[in-house]
């Protein structure tokens, strides 16, 4: 029901997908005009570790060519990038440094910006059918925003870090036998949606939170973490089949559908998180002009689950 009730709201509210595009873009130019002070030095080692070669084949077709080719093709992406950093420490250590701090902190960071401005478009439109504007949101939010991005970009390192591991761990293997290698590619897909699910499912009650009762990040995040909670499996069960397709579609046409995946998904991650947050307080919500959800109120759904632990 969530899922279906969420699907409806992203339609309704998919003028807000084109301005996650716009602002993932601007994010995008501003992370290339940060880059542009070490970029000869990155591409320089870049190009001695051979890893400019493996990036013009990403863009050059997609990437699922065959079982076999893709568990060589990630297992080459890793060996290209441990080659490439390891020449750029040995020439440039700011540049690597900096590279790092893009790719892990900054990014990231201004990528997540937009995720409490959108929360509120969607709550907006969820509580009186009112779209209101995602720049006035963003720019009158600011002060939220950037504490909570700040945090979440903090939070999520080691979730990154899990995933790169897994892959590459995943990837390794196949070079053991051929059985390993066909099933590697399948191994690492279900790694990378469980793991991503796994981090969405957590923290997508924390800007709704932080948007429903005008909370600071900091504090908002336990009473998110809470909301998911009362209904975990079936956020995960959610967010696992939402990101199977969009992360199948990356594999199926390449790195370029990125550029359309990421906003997607960041206005579905909006719409379902605020959908799963109304719900687990008994609040009711619009999803049309002429339908209005009304779950169970909050002391009445703790009661039945209590009820059905003890029998």
């Amino acid at each position: 029901m969530k899922l279906n009730n969420s699907l409806k709201l992203s339609v309704a509210n998919f003028a807000l997908f084109w301005k996650l595009l716009l602002y993932k873009t601007i994010v995008i130019g501003i992370g290339i005009l940060l880059f542009l002070p070490i970029s000869k030095a990155v591409i320089s080692a870049f190009e001695v570790g051979g890893l400019v070669d493996i990036i013009k084949q990403l863009f050059s077709a997609p990437v699922l060519q065959n079982l076999t080719q893709l568990s060589t093709l990630v297992l080459n992406v890793f060996s290209a990038i441990f080659a490439s950093l390891a020449v750029l420490a040995s020439t440039n250590v700011f540049a690597l440094v900096w590279l790092m701090l893009l790719l892990f902190l900054i990014i990231p960071f201004l990528s997540k910006l937009s995720d409490v401005p959108a929360s509120e478009s969607v709550y907006s439109y969820m509580s009186s059918l009112n779209k209101k504007g995602f720049a006035i949101n963003f720019v009158s939010m600011l002060g939220k925003s950037l504490q909570y991005s700040i945090l979440k970009t903090l939070i999520e390192l080691p979730f990154v870090a899990l995933i790169l591991l897994g892959v590459y761990g995943i990837a390794t293997l196949s070079t053991i036998s051929f059985s390993l290698a066909v099933f590697a590619p399948f191994l690492s897909f279900v790694f990378v949606v469980l793991m991503l699910s796994l981090n969405i499912t957590i923290f997508s009650g924390w800007s709704p939170s932080v948007v429903v009762f005008n909370q600071r990040p900091c504090k908002a995040i336990k009473k998110g973490i809470k909301a998911v909670n009362r209904n975990f499996a079936s956020t995960l069960s959610s967010f696992v089949v939402m990101l199977t397709i969009l992360i199948g579609l990356t594999y199926l046409f390449g790195i370029y559908a990125l550029f359309l995946v990421v906003p997607l998904m960041a206005l579905v991650i909006a719409v379902f998180g605020q959908v799963l947050f109304f719900e687990s307080q008994g609040m009711d919500y619009y999803i049309s002009l002429d339908k209005i959800i009304k779950p169970r109120k909050l002391e009445t759904a703790d009661k039945i689950k209590k009820a059905r632990y003890i029998i």
